[in-house]
């Protein structure tokens, strides 16, 4: 993938890239009265870039196919990304930028908890339509009408994990280890209310930071829980540390994780140590569905060696969520976000997608598990 960037203001980049065989620009110096504008934020640089680019160019494969198909009364969709570095307070300056400046008739919400619940207030105030890929966090919906959400809340996810071990695999004494961020922190939490309500024990709990490497200690005294499971609130990188570390310990106890591991970096990173491990998410690329084969082809086609994973798949239907709505209440940001909230049973990658009156995706939630070096559907629940 080509990137170039034209720096303006002093401060601040509006993205110009080219990705796969195909160019698309992504800056105010394109846009017309021809043209309408929808911004996107989330990292680009930094330790989770990489799915920050992945939601973006998930963004921009949405927008083009929009395009071709006619745009919104034969206007063409301009994307303008912003890179927020995974820091609370670039997303702040990013999505300002975004309102005041380039005056984007909705927003793409691509990054994680942290800086999507520090943008929210000044979206909410500023009265333009946000639509949040993946950020788990349940306070970033709260405060008006303006930002809905296409992930299902970090309540759900581990209320659902919950459910699944105890009940569904009868595992009865847990052990958690969680990413010490929003999204590790309250995935756990309704993780653990549910889990002791069902009669499970948690017998240890066990922060870690993003980029650490050795969890020897920690595994160690996890070990010495002796537990049925291990559950890992993280992303790939730390979760296949893990992984392959208490299969060195010789901890055998059934390892249990979240959308984060949803990436072909966990297969590629942990290797043969995945076998068996099973998570939460909403996408799966072998799902049937016409959206879903659809999205996997043009995907392909676009991008070539680069497979199609959680994070694509829910900015990709993000975008089309705001995309699907200008289609039918024009660039007007009330009546936009009026027409988000009236979104209902449109067919998503991720599934068929509806809002509830708190700005919450209505969609079921999916246990995968890794069987010979791939993800496999295990079973989908609406909680």
């Amino acid at each position: 993938m080509k990137k170039r960037s034209l720096i303006l203001s002093g401060l601040l980049g509006i993205s110009l890239f080219v990705t796969g065989c195909a160019s698309s620009q992504s800056s105010s110096s394109t846009s017309s009265k021809d043209s309408i504008k929808i911004g996107w934020v989330g990292p680009l640089t930094g330790p989770t870039s990489t799915d920050g680019t992945l939601s973006r160019n998930a963004a921009q494969l949405a927008i083009e196919q929009f395009n071709k198909d006619g745009g919104v009364n034969g206007k063409k969709v301009v994307l303008v990304a912003e890179d927020d570095q995974g820091k609370p307070e670039e997303a702040l300056k990013a999505v300002q930028k975004l309102i005041n400046s380039d005056k984007v008739s909705g927003i793409v919400g691509g990054g994680y908890s942290g800086p999507m619940k520090t943008v929210t207030p000044k979206v909410q105030s500023s009265k333009v339509p946000m639509v949040v890929a993946y950020a788990v966090h349940p306070d970033i919906t709260k405060g008006g009408d303006y930002v809905n959400r296409v992930i299902y809340t970090a309540d759900v996810q581990g209320k659902a994990m919950a459910d699944y071990a105890v009940n569904d695999l009868k595992k009865k004494n847990i052990a958690v280890m969680y990413v010490d961020i929003d999204y590790g922190i309250s995935i756990y939490n309704a993780f653990k209310a549910e889990a002791k309500k069902l009669g499970a024990n948690i017998v240890i709990e066990k922060p870690f930071k993003m980029g650490d490497k050795d969890f020897s200690s920690v595994l160690t005294a996890v070990k010495e829980s002796k537990p049925d499971a291990l559950y890992v609130v993280g992303y790939y990188n730390e979760a296949a540390g893990i992984v392959t570390q208490s299969k060195e310990l010789g901890i055998d106890a059934q390892f249990l994780g979240v959308d984060g591991f949803d990436s072909p970096k966990f297969l590629e990173l942990g290797k043969e140590n995945t076998q068996g491990a099973t998570f939460t998410t909403s996408f799966f690329a072998t799902d049937t569905r016409e959206a879903v084969q659809d999205f996997v082809k043009a995907w392909h086609d676009k991008y070539k060696d680069s497979e199609p994973d959680m994070l694509s798949s829910q900015s990709f239907d993000a975008t089309e969520v705001i995309l699907e709505a200008m289609k039918k209440a024009g660039t007007d940001r009330e009546k936009l976000a009026k027409a988000i909230n009236e979104t209902k049973d449109f067919e998503g990658t991720s599934g068929k997608i509806s809002f509830d009156a708190q700005h919450e995706v209505v969609k079921p939630v999916i246990f995968m598990t890794v069987k010979d070096g791939k993800f496999q559907y295990v079973k989908s629940l609406n909680y």
